[in-house]
């Protein structure tokens, strides 16, 4: 008979989310690693890394060449050499280039003292050494962001180890959610002459498809992942201490997971993991790509209304066109040869910035702020006892060429205890009476498929996506041999994540903030007028990802332990899985059910009227506003305003109610292009 805690729960099982972003490893900065190939039977490569980290901040543990990247999850990454200098250029064979699109896969991932990773195709080369101006870079989809701290301690083996990605977002209001579904293709072949039983059956591609989630939306961080856009307003995104901003040493260009400072103290205070960097930008992009955007006469109708050119008057007024600024999180810090420093973020940066921009730090605190007074602290952004916003974060989401990728982590286990490693957040050792029988998967590479906004009369506003995924890694620690345990730490959202007030504004949670959008608190306008008798709306949008399955080389065997069962976090060198996951055609669908007064919108339908807004001016466009609850106070009221242009009413059905009560109808409606503008206090999405 089982005992107590020999079942997995619900209630100690963890959902978390996180970015992921590219990771730039230059020559020496601050390892070196050589590339070496069996010539007489080049199947593959395998790259070492060498030298030593100079401090805890590092995309590399301390002292050792250990990337901080947990063991195995490179499996299955796509990477690329360059060159960031004209100097020895060792890998020059083998650069992507315009021209030569040199791509490679990472089919084995492992620490041994050293971190060590095996690449297919093979280099031409038996063994090439780094020089100066050769760099790796690990590309973003698929690759959590890397936790620059202090804690990874990186171990052959799993019970002295403690492998971490900085995946601490929480997920919302999440009333159901699936996550993808493993999948395994099997192939059966009926063989001439052997009867009429299947004589040979053989697996074949990997799956992670269908994953769902469904909340009531209390911030904007899903529909950021469904644009795939965001900039924020410069000017309201918190607020800086007295003291200076720093430039780019180099420009920073899109995909680009770090930007180079030539010094660690940013207005008035020294830049450290955990801290947030404001790009400012003025450089003007446009938020619709199927027209000419218009930017009026004067080059100045732009969002945000706050910036001291536009002449835009406020969130209500339409505009094509949006300064570039934008926040992430630094996730490592790296001193570079030079004097200079490099500070990765957590998200690649979306636009062109230049050395010429204005980069400021910004820190979260419990409160308002720290507390001192001399020199004028950082001001946070804080819901106060009015539910208000005090420094509040606005920001701007539209569309874009492509969506982010995210990583979502799950853990489940027996008993509410933590994981058994270094870390030594738990004495219960696998195996023994007690054993929590941790099990940590992270689906890499997630990109929305579909999603909608819907509400109705009495409801939360609600959030509904569908998303599929590259490939899932497994914490295998306690497959291993000898000295089992969780390798992988994982990421408990207020047990070791969100413990504070201000971790929990990191992790999109702010204490006050959690409350849903309401339908008694919202707006909605369209055909240049309020809509007073809406009793439902629905929006719906898709992205047009799929996921395909390429040839891919896996030249080397699976490492198994004595059942028989992979102990790599990614089987068979990730190639079975998909390897590349793309957007497609972006399309909306809008429907608003609404009591009938007048037959305007009728005519709207059969006259085929394409509605839109005209820049600078109101109306025009469809326009759904949301705030939170709030009481008497000096802040400003969380909000969400979602805007749908360039429309046309496809279907009005006027029908003829059985109970002659109210004549309702439901109107569909097929926008071009929706953007989000919304007042909350994360700091980036």
């Amino acid at each position: 008979m089982s005992g107590f805690g020999a079942h997995y729960k619900g209630d100690v099982s963890e959902v978390v989310m996180g970015h992921e972003t590219s990771l730039m490893i230059e020559h020496s900065e601050p390892c070196t690693w050589t590339a070496t190939t069996d010539i007489s039977n080049p199947t593959h490569t395998e790259i070492v890394f060498a030298g030593t980290a100079s401090g805890n901040a590092s995309i590399f543990e301390s002292a050792k060449a250990a990337l901080k990247v947990p063991v195995g999850m490179l499996i299955g990454q796509k990477m690329s050499f360059h060159s960031t200098a004209s100097a020895q250029n060792n890998f020059s064979p083998f650069y992507y280039t315009d021209l030569k699109s040199r791509l490679y896969t990472i089919i084995d991932h492992t620490f041994d003292s050293v971190t060590k990773i095996k690449i297919v195709p093979a280099l031409t080369q038996a063994s090439v050494s780094s020089g100066t101006g050769d760099s790796i870079l690990i590309h973003s989809t698929g690759l959590p962001t890397v936790a620059g701290n202090h804690e990874t301690v990186l171990h052959a083996n799993a019970s002295q180890t403690k492998e971490a990605s900085l995946i601490d977002g929480f997920v919302g209001l999440a009333s159901f959610m699936t996550l993808p579904d493993t999948k395994v293709d099997l192939h059966s072949y009926h063989v001439v002459g052997l009867g009429r039983q299947v004589a040979v059956q053989q697996t074949g591609k990997v799956h992670h498809m269908g994953g769902s989630i469904e909340m009531p939306l209390h911030s904007p961080k899903w529909l950021y992942y469904s644009l795939g856009r965001e900039v924020v307003d410069q000017n309201n995104c918190g607020t800086a201490s007295a003291g200076s901003a720093v430039n780019p040493v180099t420009n920073i260009h899109p995909g680009q997971g770090h930007v180079d400072v030539s010094t660690l103290t940013i207005k008035g205070a020294t830049a450290a993991v955990g801290n947030y960097l404001l790009i400012k930008d003025d450089t003007k992009v446009p938020t619709t790509t199927y027209k000419t955007p218009d930017l009026g006469a004067s080059n100045n109708i732009y969002w945000p209304p706050s910036s001291p050119s536009s002449v835009l008057s406020s969130d209500a007024h339409h505009f094509e066109w949006a300064e570039s600024s934008e926040c992430r999180r630094i996730s490592a810090i790296e001193a570079l040869t030079g004097g200079n420093y490099r500070l990765y973020v957590d998200d690649p940066w979306q636009f062109e910035h230049t050395t010429t921009d204005n980069i400021e730090l910004r820190k979260y605190y419990d409160g308002e702020d720290d507390g001192t007074q001399s020199p004028e602290p950082f001001r946070s952004p804080h819901v106060d006892a009015s539910r208000k916003i005090v420094n509040p974060v606005r920001r701007l989401l539209f569309s874009g060429e492509t969506v982010p990728s995210f990583s979502i982590e799950h853990s489940v286990r027996t008993r509410d205890l933590g994981s058994f490693n270094d870390a030594g957040e738990t004495t219960i050792a696998p195996g023994s009476a007690g054993d929590t029988k941790q099990l940590t998967r992270i689906f890499k590479g997630c990109k929305i498929v579909e999603y909608e906004l819907t509400s109705t009369v009495d409801a939360e506003l609600k959030y509904r996506a569908v998303f599929d995924a590259l490939s899932c890694y497994t914490d295998t620690g306690r497959l291993e041999s000898a000295n089992k345990g969780d390798r992988y730490t994982a990421n408990r959202m207020f047990q070791n994540v969100a413990t504070g007030l201000a971790e929990k504004k990191a992790s999109g949670i702010a204490k006050g903030s959690e409350k849903p959008f309401m339908f008694y608190n919202g707006t909605i306008s369209a055909f240049d007028q309020n809509l007073g008798f809406v009793s439902a709306f629905e929006l719906k949008g898709k992205t047009g990802v799929e996921v395909f399955h390429t040839i891919q080389s896996n030249p080397i065997p699976e490492t198994v332990n004595s059942d028989n069962l992979s102990i790599k976090q990614v089987p068979y060198g990730g190639t079975r899985n998909a390897s590349i996951i793309r957007e497609g055609k972006e399309n909306f669908d809008m429907e608003v059910t609404i009591a009938l007064e007048n037959a305007s919108l009728y005519h709207e339908l059969r006259t085929h009227i394409q509605r839109g807004g005209t820049a600078g001016a109101t109306g025009g466009t469809i326009m759904l506003h949301f705030t939170k609850p709030v009481t008497t106070g000096s802040g400003t009221t969380p909000s969400l305003r979602i805007i749908a242009d360039d429309y046309f009413i496809t279907e009005l059905a006027i029908p003829v109610p059985d109970d002659k009560g109210l004549l309702f109808t439901t109107m569909k409606i097929k926008p071009q292009n929706v953007k989000v503008i919304s007042e909350d206090t994360i700091y980036h999405c």
